[in-house]
């Protein structure tokens, strides 16, 4: 058995590590860049208090030994080596109970077909290879289920049904739904006792302590945990506010509702891709199948209490996750263990049990195919997740690149909801992106405050002269596809015309971005070096950044940028960086009807300082119609060495009236 646990913790260590993923979801992507950012406190989730914890402990202590990187790859090696562990236990679970129904302490052949089929399933495999919480936690309800077929075999000590509760315990803490064990965990424990009544009296008093003693642990590690985050590490201070942390997604109304058609549809499509991808549904179906054929002889041969446990255990995590979310594959890991735990039960009854009118070729070909079964979900999904996993044919990355690529570090991206918010910090290092998710998250979900939010990042990335991206996408969010959860803008009830309103003063400034299909579509608010050197600035398509003091805005339409000069007022250009060598000459075009008429345009020096000796003068056209003002820079004085940006005084002093300033550029 030593030999059988060693040998199976080195190969799936080994399939596992070889085969780690370069393509993350974007719940794995959240939980990277939380453990390397947030300080610990923030790091509880209500739904796996455990697991962020966790991962910032093994990147804390791995860098204080010298590890160079981050934690990527420490928490998928974690959870690689979980994985391991966890088929290493449903083999040994396995063969135990087996061999000692067939009148031995080991049988290692429905071991290494447990071992196989756990450890090949798609789900099961693919979060053992990704930064997630639900492999971890399988191993806590992989030893739960065997200490609950042993509890169920004769009455439980006090010590065995603390010690279950404890590992419950810890299951719920790596997900929260683990809480449903309880059903089985209390069938497994109440079984022997109430199986006795064949033999004499029910000993309720003993049933009472073992229940007491199964019940009290689980709710000190739960409860305990959750109490001292919500109010010692969080600070809530009533239960309102507690139970809605500690409740966390239940209560959105985005997850559940009434099981229908379409749930029974998606439930098909998740049980089917936890298996295997491609292929799951006819696999699912023969080993479905094979239990179906051989369930007389389970009922028979099962040892006591099993079918009571893996059936309980089914029906209760299958009940709430058709109703939660059925096609979400996750979901289903913590259900493989005691379905493949019935099907080796009936494919592999004791031998003094089987049918003897079964002839001896029949059992050996149901093995077989349960062999084969788990060799072609083995075949098939290393080829799937070899494919999933390569960052080479990841469209998103691919745009993250393509992105980055065409902006300057300090750039402002505004991308779709998904996984573009996180690859851009993640993969890309660019930590200036935006999205309506983030906005509403940060406003608490309030639309006309998390669109203030969008509007003022874009103005404060033109103000320091960087450009914006905005996302086709972001403008107008595309609706979930059918039988996803709703998008932030369908949560929020949003109608599309809505978000777009957001987005709205800068339409006619947005230049269509070119990227090259099937990559998502950008337009872009070019940042001022760009506008300085090229096209200048059209203030009737936007503001660019341009800080106005002593002065009121009154508006912005197809003329220009109206303002109503006070004293001393002036227009300061975002920074930038030019060779005054460049250019010769500047052309301002404005109207204004103010009596003060006189003008001056300084640029600054490369400290960012004005100075008359850089500057020019000169008299307005009093008037609403707009004139062009050619200013030769070639013959100023100042105009020398490197500006860092330039300032348009309108007039000296205001007198009521107002200017509008339709253009500046600068001419080569």
């Amino acid at each position: 058995m030593r030999s059988f646990a060693l040998l199976t913790f080195c190969c799936c260590a080994a399939l596992y590590v070889l085969t780690l993923t370069d393509v993350h979801t974007y719940d794995a992507l959240s939980y990277i860049l939380d453990v390397e950012r947030k300080p610990w406190q923030e790091l509880f989730h209500p739904h796996h208090l455990a697991y962020g914890p966790l991962g910032a402990l093994i990147h804390t202590v791995a860098r204080g030994l010298g590890w160079p990187g981050g934690a990527e790859r420490l928490l998928q090696l974690t959870n690689a080596l979980a994985g391991a562990l966890g088929v290493t236990l449903f083999g040994m679970v396995i063969g135990r109970l087996i061999g000692r129904g067939q009148s031995q302490t080991w049988a290692w052949q429905p071991a290494l077909l447990g071992a196989l089929l756990l450890a090949s399933s798609f789900a099961y495999w693919y979060y053992a290879i990704e930064v997630e919480v639900y492999t971890i936690a399988a191993i806590f309800l992989i030893v739960a289920l065997a200490l609950m077929l042993r509890a169920a075999r004769r009455p439980a000590s006090p010590t065995l049904a603390a010690g279950l509760g404890l590992v419950q315990g810890v299951a719920v803490l790596f997900h929260q739904t683990n809480v449903l064990l309880s059903v089985p965990a209390g069938l497994a424990l109440a079984y022997s006792y109430v199986k006795q009544k064949e033999a004499g009296p029910t000993d309720w008093r003993g049933l009472l302590v073992t229940l007491l003693s199964y019940g009290l642990p689980l709710a000190l590690v739960v409860g305990g945990a959750y109490l001292w985050v919500g109010l010692g590490v969080s600070g809530f201070r009533n239960a309102t506010d507690l139970f809605t942390w500690a409740a966390g997604y239940t209560t959105t109304g985005f997850w559940g509702g009434p099981v229908d058609q379409a749930k029974l549809s998606l439930l098909g499509q998740g049980l089917a891709d936890t298996i295997a991808q491609p292929g799951g549904a006819i696999l699912g179906l023969l080993l479905l199948g094979l239990l179906l054929l051989h369930l007389r002889p389970l009922r028979r041969t099962a040892p006591p209490g099993s079918l009571v446990i893996a059936t309980s255990w089914l029906l209760v995590y299958g009940a709430f996750f058709l109703w939660w979310e059925p096609d979400n594959i996750e979901f289903w890991i913590a259900s493989l263990p005691p379905f493949y735990l019935l099907l080796l039960l009936a494919t592999h009854p004791a031998s003094n049990q089987r049918d003897p009118q079964a002839p001896g070729w029949r059992h050996q070909l149901t093995q077989l195919l349960v062999l084969g079964i788990g060799v072609t979900m083995l075949g098939l999904n290393w080829a799937t997740i070899q494919q999933r996993g390569d960052a080479q044919r990841d469209l998103q990355r691919l745009a993250a690149t393509s992105l980055v690529d065409l902006a300057a570090p300090g750039d402002l991206l505004v991308v779709p909801d998904g996984l573009a918010e996180l690859y851009l910090p993640f993969y890309e290092q660019h930590p200036n992106v935006i999205s309506l998710n983030q906005a509403v998250a940060l406003t608490g979900n309030d639309w006309p405050a998390a669109c203030a939010l969008i509007q003022e990042h874009i103005a404060t990335a033109l103000a320091s002269g960087y450009a914006v991206f905005i996302a086709d996408d972001a403008i107008h969010p595309p609706p979930a596809p059918p039988g996803e959860p709703p998008t932030p803008s369908e949560r929020l009830g949003l109608a599309p015309e809505e978000v777009a309103a957001c987005y709205a003063p800068y339409r006619e400034a947005l230049r269509p971005l070119e990227l090259a299909a099937p990559l998502p579509r950008y337009g872009v608010l070019p940042g001022t070096q760009t506008l300085a050197e090229e096209p200048g600035w059209d203030f009737a398509r936007l503001e660019w950044g341009w800080r106005v003091l002593n002065a009121t805005t009154l508006g912005r339409d197809a003329k220009g940028w109206r303002l109503e000069p006070g004293i001393d007022p002036a227009l300061i250009s975002p920074p930038m960086r030019l060779d005054t060598a460049a250019f010769a000459n500047i052309e301002i075009t404005m109207a204004a009807t103010t009596a003060a008429r006189d003008a001056q345009l300084f640029w600054l020096d490369e400290n960012g300082q004005t100075d008359e000796a850089r500057s020019m003068r000169w008299t307005l056209i009093e008037g609403e119609e707009f004139a062009t003002y050619r200013l030769d820079l070639a013959a100023a004085p100042g105009w020398q060495g490197i500006i860092t940006g330039l300032r348009l005084d309108p007039v000296g002093v205001g007198d009521g009236g107002s200017i509008v300033l339709a253009s500046i550029q600068l001419q080569r």
